[in-house]
């Protein structure tokens, strides 16, 4: 009797026990792995994610690399940037080399070519362009001879014998671009009118050795 009743008791608590078991709440199941659906054509990619049963498009965008300041200025610099060597010549010495073309070698000072220019309009305003340049000529033949001092300044100062007698009315001349230009023509060796024993010029032959006459001036050597 004991034995049955022991038997049934098990068998009861076998039976709640299944019961219990059966009343539990089933369990949350796990969320599915994210897949991962390529498109067979762009660069677009499907995903699938647990939170939603929506579709989430990923768009694979290009890389753009983004150069940097000194980057653009670096690539943007060209052979002109770069600053040339320095010749050790300046623009003096370059318009010197330039005036040092003449037969004569001889070059001046803005000072003596502001002086030249008064004594050319003194002497030959009124004259052709070849006639002032004749003038020039004759001044640095005397400057370039062994027989007359070899600066401009004494040159036309000079008193014994006197030659350009305009010298005491320099400080009233006014001379133009055509004396400026006259001048400059001669430095750069751009004449060749007189020969380089010619040092005279008048309105009326000086010697019997007359070279040319240019205007109103007869060149003599």
């Amino acid at each position: 009797m004991r034995k049955k009743l022991l038997d049934i008791a098990w068998l009861m608590l076998l039976l709640l026990s299944l019961t219990a078991i059966s009343n539990l709440p089933e369990e949350e199941k796990l969320p599915e792995p994210v897949k991962t659906e390529r498109a067979e054509s762009g660069n677009s990619e499907t995903s699938f994610t647990p939170e939603s049963n929506e579709k989430t498009v990923v768009t694979k965008k290009d890389i753009i690399r983004v150069e940097s300041p000194c980057e653009t200025e670096s690539a943007e610099k060209t052979e002109t940037d770069i600053p040339a060597e320095d010749s050790g010549e300046t623009e003096t010495a370059g318009a010197e080399t330039e005036s040092c073309k003449n037969r004569w070698n001889i070059t001046l000072t803005q000072e003596e070519i502001d002086l030249l220019a008064r004594i050319v309009w003194l002497e030959a305003q009124g004259e052709p362009v070849e006639g002032q340049q004749a003038v020039v000529e004759v001044v640095f033949n005397r400057m370039a001879s062994e027989l007359y001092p070899d600066t401009l300044y004494e040159v036309l100062s000079q008193n014994n014998p006197v030659q350009f007698c305009s010298w005491k009315n320099r400080d009233r001349a006014v001379p133009t671009e055509k004396e400026y230009q006259s001048i400059e023509d001669v430095l750069t060796g751009k004449t060749a009118i007189l020969r380089n024993d010619t040092m005279y010029f008048s309105t009326f032959p000086l010697t019997e050795n007359v070279e040319c006459k240019i205007g109103g001036h007869y060149f003599c050597y």
